[in-house]
């Protein structure tokens, strides 16, 4: 019975390991800094997280399944402000003068 692959940082390091491959290097090699994979292994770095997919030629919803899921191209709205009228106090300004407890 073949069952499927879990990709965890720890299973994705004895990965590189086996195919002779470091974070720096892919990193170094994507045109990254030399901490952009060991930060996107941890999901901290998107673009490190791809770079890794790249190298171990991996899709990267295989390989990341949980980590990144919240990005633009996920979302309709993609400003963090759509909603807000501004600043915080101009929020509580407006409150107190609506009657707001």
């Amino acid at each position: 019975m073949n069952t499927p692959q879990v990709w965890d940082r720890h299973a994705i390091n004895a990965e590189l390991r086996r195919r002779g491959m470091t974070l720096t290097g892919i990193a170094k090699n994507a045109g990254l800094y030399s901490s952009a994979c060991r930060q996107g292994i941890i999901g901290l770095s998107r673009p490190g997280a791809e770079a890794i997919a790249a190298a171990l030629d991996i899709p990267f919803r295989t390989l990341f399944p949980t980590l990144y899921t919240r990005g633009r191209h996920d979302e309709v709205d993609t400003t963090s402000t759509a909603r807000r009228s501004g600043s915080a106090k101009v929020a509580l300004i407006l409150d107190a003068t609506s009657g707001a407890p």
